[in-house]
């Protein structure tokens, strides 16, 4: 079945819009979110030059050679339409996190720009119109993103069209116990002040942005490879033994002040900084292969299926923790000797989600790199609850390709 009749109701207010003018024929517009560490917010030209841009380069720039000249957008737009590409500083040097201006709040008033026929900020052809069919693709920390603002998109929420120049959550002055116990034995406790992160902004740094404008009417968000709910890589980054150091140092290179808002834990994970509602649907895609080669030994931060940085479970926006030991077909077992026996004691299914309004798409055989650049295009895939068929047998471009056409 096609997103688009599935969805039929809340396309409805592209089609009434086009009453009256018959002449006219709404395309699908994409608006593509790109991921953690790209210089998103500038464009250059090389020595030999070219137009260098980061934020739409990367939808096809490859990390591993196989992966290399193949095209997300390319693939996407098989079937026709437009797409607009938003760019905003993700690098580690600017350790901005998912609710701060600049990347939350850019993040809308580009989307504003695309959705009003402006263009966005990149040269390509096929830029969008302001009657198209608008549907959000992101991927990575772009999905924590896009959370953050759908999320307060909708009236009540609790950050409702506000981002925040503030570079970490808010600090609680707690009581907690202190204990120490002498070399005979003798145990004596006391209770002291102690600063706590907790999750939270202050008001003293809100930014008013229009969620409200860049999400109403969107007719769905796909994330692909998303850190929904983290990554439990970061969480061993920021907080891990010698033996996480070392995977780190070989394959990640990491310094946790850039990526802790990507940890797993309520301090930080975006289901606890919106409201009960999403401003549009959101539709999961999650890849369960790790890394080619030595590559793969970021999967041993990781526990359950993952995509060699994020976990299954935070890429499907599963509830409980990001960090479940979850197969490919979306469900939990109990395990001996990591074998899988009996009756699934989980399944994330569209009532097992983190927030309200998010969906199963598909669990693919692909990695974190290749579900960007569409560098593995027929990817296996397992069965999962409430999956879709549109598109199966193909990556993450080709499925939302054919479920939106």
């Amino acid at each position: 079945m096609a997103l688009s009749k599935r969805l039929g109701s809340s396309l409805s207010v592209f089609f009434a819009a086009m009453i009256g003018a018959p002449s006219a024929v709404a395309e699908n517009c994409y608006i593509l979110v790109h991921g953690h560490g790209v210089e998103g917010h500038i464009t250059s030209v090389s020595d030999n030059g070219n137009l260098v841009q980061p934020a739409l380069d990367y939808w096809s720039d490859a990390v591993f050679d196989e992966y290399s000249n193949s095209d997300f957008i390319e693939q996407l737009l098989v079937d026709g339409g437009n797409y607009g590409v938003v760019g905003y500083n993700s690098t580690d040097e600017g350790e901005y996190p998912y609710w701060h201006d600049e990347t939350a709040g850019e993040i809308a008033r580009q989307i504003v720009e695309v959705r009003a026929g402006q263009g966005d900020r990149f040269e390509h052809s096929n830029q969008c119109s302001s009657d198209d069919i608008f549907w959000i693709i992101a991927h990575s920390q772009g999905a924590a993103q896009m959370m953050y603002i759908a999320g307060n998109a909708v009236e009540g929420s609790p950050y409702y069209n506000r981002a925040y120049n503030q570079l970490d959550s808010n600090i609680e002055i707690q009581e907690v116990e202190k204990c120490s116990t002498t070399w005979y034995g003798s145990k004596t406790c006391k209770t002291v002040e102690k600063e706590v992160r907790v999750a939270g902004l202050s008001e003293n740094y809100s930014v008013s942005v229009d969620f409200d404008a860049a999400i109403n009417g969107v007719a769905a968000i796909f994330t692909t490879g998303g850190a929904i709910t983290g990554t439990e890589g970061v969480d061993r980054i920021c907080n891990g033994s010698w033996y996480d150091d070392l995977v780190n140092s070989l394959f990640l290179g990491r310094e946790c002040s850039a990526v802790r808002y990507m940890q797993t834990n309520d301090v930080y994970t975006v289901r606890n900084y919106v409201g009960t509602n999403l401003g549009a649907p959101v539709y999961t895609i999650g890849g369960y292969a790790g890394f080619p080669g030595v590559e793969s030994a970021t999967s041993m931060l990781l526990n359950g299926e993952d995509d060699g940085y994020i976990n299954l479970a935070s890429q499907m926006n599963c509830s409980g923790s990001a960090k479940r030991n979850l197969w490919s077909n979306l469900k939990e077992y109990e395990t001996l000797f990591g074998v899988a026996y009996g009756s699934a004691v989980f399944s994330c299914d569209n009532d097992s989600k983190g927030t309200a309004r998010s969906y199963n798409l598909a669990s693919i055989y692909t990695d974190h790199d290749a579900q960007r650049n569409g560098g593995i295009f027929s990817p296996a895939y397992d069965s999962i609850p409430d999956g879709l068929d549109c598109g199966s047998g193909k990556n993450s471009a080709g499925r939302i390709s054919a479920c939106t056409n």
